[in-house]
C-alpha cells in the first residue's frame, strides 16, 4: 500500500483506534500472563475481589459526570464548558483522595479495605479525565493509553523477577497503571485548575444529568462484577477458583475490545452531530470484528492458556467458552448505550439494564450452588445475551432501522472509507 494512502488511512479516528486497540490487546495479553504468573491463582482472586469493589466505588463517586460531558459540550460548546469542567473535576477528586487517606488513618479496618479507600478516587479520576481526553483528542488519548499499558508490563515484570509476591505488591499493581493514567490525562487536558463562583452551579447541573448515567454504568459494572462478589461469599469457592474465573472472564472480555474502542470514537462523533446511522454502522462493524476474534480465541484458547498461564489456570478455558456468546451480544449494548447518553436518554439504559441484571443475579443464585464458577459463567452469559438483545430491539424501533442493518456489513461501510481516503488525496493535490 502506498505510504501516503496508508498515512491517510491511519488518520481516520476509527481506524487509528482499532489499530491502537489491537496493540493494546497484545500488550494486555502479555500483561495478563505476567500478572497471573506473578500473583498465582489465589492472590489473583483476592485482587479480582478488591478490583470489583473499587470499580463500583469509583462509579459511585464519579456520579456519571464524565458521561455528562459530551452532552454539555454539545449544548454549550467547548469554549464555554471545557476549562470550568476540568477544573471542577481536579478539585473534586483531590478532596476525595484526601478523605480516603484520612479514613485509612482513623478507621480500624483491614489492609484490603484501606487499599479500597485509596484506590476508589484514583480509579474515578482516571476514568473521568480519560473520558474527557477521549472526546477532545481521541488519538492522543489512545496513544497514551497504549504507552501506559506497556509501562505497566515493565512494572509487573520487574516485580516478577525481583520481588516476592504478597498482598501489598498485588495492590500496587492495581494502583500503578491508574496513577500513570491520572498524570498523563491531566497533562493532555492542559487545564490549570481555577475555582470560580459558578462552579457549584455547574456541579449541580452535572449531578442532575449524571445520576441516571451513573446508575446505568453501575448496573453495567455489576453485570460484570456481581458474579465475583457473589462467588466470594460462598465458603466452598476458594480465592484460587475466583482467580481462575477472573482470568477466563478477562479473556472473553477481550472479544469486545474493538467495540470498546469504537465506542470512544463514536461518543466523540455523536457529540459533534452524528446520527443513528453512524451507530448502526459502528455496531455491525464491531459485531463482526468481535465474532472473528471470538473464533480465534475458541481455536487457540485452550492451548494458549496452557502455554501462557500454566496448569493452575487450565479451568479458565471453560469460562471463556461459556461467557463468549453473551459477550458478543454486549458489543451492541456498549455502542447503543452511548447514543442514549449523548442524547439525554440515559434513563432508558437503566430500564433495559435492569432486566439483564435481574437475569444475571437470579441465574447466579441458582447456578453457582450447582456448578460453581462454571455456573457463574453461565449466568453471566445469559445476562449479557439478554442485555444485547433488549438494546438492539429498542434501537431498531427508535431509529426505524432493521435488525439486518444492525448485523450485516453494507457496501457503504467500505465505500465511505474509500471516499475518505480519496477526498484527502484530492485536497492534497
Amino acid at each position: 500500500m502506498d505510504h501516503n494512502i496508508l498515512s491517510k488511512f491511519i488518520k481516520n479516528e476509527y481506524v487509528f483506534s482499532i489499530i491502537t486497540k489491537f496493540i493494546s490487546i497484545a500488550i494486555g495479553i502479555v500483561q495478563s500472563v505476567l500478572l497471573a504468573r506473578y500473583l498465582g491463582a489465589e492472590l489473583k482472586g483476592v485482587n479480582a475481589y478488591i478490583s470489583s469493589i473499587v470499580s463500583i466505588g469509583g462509579i459511585v463517586i464519579t456520579f456519571g459526570m464524565h458521561q455528562a460531558y459530551p452532552y454539555f459540550r454539545k449544548k454549550y460548546g467547548k469554549d464555554q464548558i471545557y476549562k470550568q469542567y476540568v477544573s471542577l473535576i481536579i478539585v473534586m477528586y483531590f478532596v476525595y483522595l484526601m478523605i480516603g487517606i484520612f479514613c485509612t488513618i482513623i478507621l480500624p479496618v483491614t489492609y484490603e479495605i484501606k487499599a479500597v479507600l485509596i484506590l476508589i478516587p484514583i480509579y474515578g479520576y482516571s476514568r473521568i479525565t480519560g473520558y474527557v481526553a477521549l472526546v477532545e483528542t481521541p488519538n492522543t488519548r489512545n496513544k497514551w493509553w497504549t504507552i501506559i499499558s506497556f509501562i505497566d508490563i515493565v512494572y509487573i515484570l520487574i516485580l516478577w523477577l525481583f520481588v516476592k509476591r504478597n498482598i501489598f505488591w498485588g495492590i500496587s499493581i492495581l494502583a500503578f497503571a491508574e496513577l500513570c493514567k491520572c498524570v498523563s490525562f491531566t497533562l493532555i487536558l492542559r487545564v490549570k485548575p481555577k475555582l470560580e463562583k459558578n462552579m457549584l452551579q455547574l456541579l449541580i447541573e452535572l449531578a442532575k444529568y449524571g445520576f441516571f448515567p451513573m446508575v446505568a454504568l453501575l448496573m453495567t459494572t455489576l453485570n460484570y462484577r456481581i458474579d465475583v462478589l457473589m462467588l466470594h461469599h460462598y465458603n466452598y469457592i476458594t480465592d484460587a477458583m475466583i482467580g481462575v474465573y477472573s482470568l477466563g472472564l478477562s479473556l472473553s472480555d477481550k472479544i469486545v475490545m474493538i467495540p470498546d474502542t469504537l465506542k470512544g470514537v463514536l461518543v466523540s462523533r455523536l457529540a459533534k452531530g452524528a446520527d443513528e446511522r453512524e451507530v448502526a454502522k459502528v455496531s455491525r462493524i464491531g459485531f463482526w470484528a468481535s465474532l472473528l476474534f471470538c473464533i480465534l480465541i475458541f481455536l487457540l484458547g485452550k492451548v494458549a492458556i496452557h502455554i501462557l498461564y500454566g496448569n493452575e489456570y487450565q479451568g479458565a478455558y471453560s469460562i471463556v467458552l461459556i461467557t463468549s456468546f453473551g459477550v458478543l451480544a454486549v458489543s451492541y449494548f456498549k455502542l447503543i448505550a452511548q447514543y442514549n447518553i449523548v442524547n439525554k436518554k440515559q434513563i432508558l439504559n437503566i430500564y433495559m439494564l435492569s432486566i439483564a441484571i435481574v437475569v444475571d443475579v437470579v441465574f447466579n443464585l441458582f447456578f453457582i450452588p450447582l456448578w460453581g464458577i462454571q455456573g457463574a459463567a453461565l449466568a453471566t452469559s445469559f445476562g449479557n445475551f439478554v442485555c444485547g438483545i433488549v438494546f438492539v430491539l429498542y434501537f431498531c424501533k427508535k431509529s426505524g432501522l432493521s435488525v439486518k442493518e444492525m448485523m450485516f456489513l453494507q457496501k457503504s461501510d467500505i465505500e465511505s472509507l474509500k471516499k475518505a481516503i480519496t477526498r484527502k488525496e484530492r485536497l492534497k493535490k
